[in-house]
């Protein structure tokens, strides 16, 4: 039997390392608590530099207010802050941070600095705690504050063990930076990884900062929404109903300046896209939603991403009206069942098939189409339904792993990107060569598509690009050779027909006689079937025919 235990206090140091990993998840979550610090200060530029995925370093530096000197040495005490006073205090709080755990968390899990002068004192002051040591020294310093915070999780190491690649925090502190810069398009941001500059954010206004993070091209594409009575106020902006993403990575959430998780702010924003956005698809948004702090509890989460509000209906509402009045003038698709003879125009006598021989072996002869999506046809051995969507991926999967022709674009297609994507798209150019996409650098953040796959040439530019560069995001992991077939699955998905695509029996026959073709004819490249058989045993078996043979 084990022996039990007494409950004892924890140490000190064993407490603070505890109660920091509630606050300092990852270097993001640590960019994240000095950015607001920063933004509370009154900061209209803000630096962020992170080496090694910000696991060696990150620095934060502002142009705020500052901290004075005589309050310098309580800035790292657990639960000290200037931002609340009083219990009724956090029934309406109208600042970024206000716990007064931020600084604290980090001293327990790293090496911190603090460099900080005010406006009205003549030297600054450093601030220097490392392995529970703190050390408080004048120096020279420009007004504001700079946070450096060196050896994340060096005393922790099964926190470390458990982050991602420095390449993956990286990224995640490059999102973390863009959430706010969405937020605050006043101030400006500037992000530098391993001694390069890889995202500038300029004063702008909204949609200047839109096209600064999202990219010009889907900036222009974005429709204003505003809705406003009370104290509740939703502005900003979501995507054309012909803009759509894979994923809901595009969606941000800011409410009273604090970018939060969307939660059911997504249903709400997505529902007037029903009928209007293909199934699968997202549509982008940067919603802003200004309403009463009594009315918001942002205590209820120990990163802040979450809230609860007093009045939350009346919140899902505003945004669902909002996004529903700027989509009035895109027509909306009603769905209604379909009655119709579900096999287009194929004449009814194509099912029948008194004197009718079958095809030679391994051919299928098409007999139409069923509601858009089903290409059916009869072989050897019975009915076989074919997925046209799946079909012609699968088709196009092999044809461009294998490099098939190019069709050259007169003149090329200029592409702007933003500074991330450019980033991704310049790491994949040989994969997609390969492929027979041509694209070529031309100059930071702008590329010249040169050639496509003859299939692809109907597909808008950027529609293809946004599919690789999801694939290229979700797969960067992976060998070059893993990857170059992701990124050919979803060039192929692309570019092949849709389900409600209505083909002529020419089109159809042409596709299915594709697919046998091919060396992999049973499945798409994502693993889904291409094709079923309903055999003619089971047929019999259906119609009970099989059973009178047998009897």
């Amino acid at each position: 039997m084990a022996q039990h235990e007494p409950i004892r206090i924890l140490p000190p140091e064993l407490a603070a390392q505890i109660a920091a990993g509630e606050v300092v998840e990852r270097p993001a979550s640590l960019v994240k608590e000095l950015i607001e610090n920063s933004l509370d200060a009154g900061a209209r530029k803000i630096s962020i530099e992170i080496q090694e995925g910000g696991l060696m370093l990150v620095r934060v530096s502002d142009d705020g207010h500052g901290i004075p000197q005589a309050d310098v040495p309580l800035a790292l005490e657990r639960f000290a802050t200037s931002k609340v006073r009083a219990p009724e205090d956090l029934e309406a709080i109208r600042t970024l941070g206000f716990r007064g755990e931020a600084l604290s968390s980090m001293a327990a899990v790293a090496w911190l600095e603090i460099l900080t002068r005010t406006e009205d004192q003549v030297e600054g002051c450093r601030v220097v705690a490392r392995e529970g040591q703190v050390d408080v020294s004048p120096a020279a310093s420009p007004v504001g504050t700079s946070v450096t915070v060196r050896n994340l999780f060096y005393n922790t190491p099964a926190r470390r063990k458990f982050l991602k690649s420095p390449v993956r925090e990286g990224e995640l502190t490059r999102k973390a930076v863009q959430r706010y810069a969405l937020a605050w398009p006043e101030v400006a941001f500037r992000l530098v990884v391993n001694g390069r500059e890889t995202f500038v954010a300029p004063v702008a206004t909204q949609r200047e900062r839109l096209g600064i993070v999202l990219g010009r091209e889907v900036a222009a594409e974005m429709v204003e929404i505003g809705w406003e009575a009370g104290d509740l106020r939703v502005r900003g902006y979501v995507s054309d109903p012909a803009v759509g993403r894979s994923n809901r990575v595009g969606q941000h959430f800011i409410l009273n300046r604090r970018p939060i998780r969307g939660g059911l702010l997504a249903v709400m924003l997505e529902r007037p896209y029903a009928g209007r956005l293909p199934p699968g698809r997202y549509p982008l948004a940067v919603v802003q939603i200004e309403m009463d702090p009594h009315l918001v509890d942002v205590n209820v989460h120990p990163r802040k991403t979450e809230v609860r509000l007093a009045q939350e209906r009346v919140a899902y509402q505003a945004l669902l009206w909002a996004v529903e009045a700027a989509l009035s003038s895109f027509p909306r698709e009603e769905t209604y069942p379909n009655l119709d003879w579900p096999f287009g125009d194929v004449p009814d006598r194509a099912l029948g098939e008194p004197d009718v021989e079958y095809v030679t072996a391994g051919r299928l002869c098409v007999m139409g189409q069923l509601r858009n999506t089903y290409i059916v046809a009869r072989g050897n051995d019975g009915l076989v339904v074919v997925d046209q969507h799946a079909a012609h991926e699968q088709v196009l999967f092999e044809t461009l792993l294998h490099g098939g022709q190019q069709a050259t674009i007169e003149p090329p297609i200029r592409l702007e990107l933003p500074p991330h994507e450019a980033e991704q798209l310049s790491g994949c150019l040989t994969l997609l060569a390969d492929l027979g996409i041509e694209i070529e650098a031309f100059g930071k953040r702008s590329f010249l598509l040169r050639t496509l796959p003859p299939a692809m040439i109907h597909i808008p530019p950027t529609e293809i690009v946004t599919a690789l560069l999801e694939e290229a995001e979700r797969d960067w992991h992976l060998d070059e050779e893993r990857l170059r077939e992701r990124l050919a699955a979803a060039a192929a998905c692309t570019a092949a027909v849709k389900a409600g695509d209505q083909l002529s029996m020419e089109t159809m026959q042409d596709l299915v006689d594709d697919l046998l073709a091919v060396w992999s004819p049973a499945t798409c490249p994502h693993g889904r079937p291409a094709f079923v058989t309903l055999s003619l045993q089971e047929l019999e078996r259906r119609f009970l025919r099989r059973r009178e043979a047998e009897s």
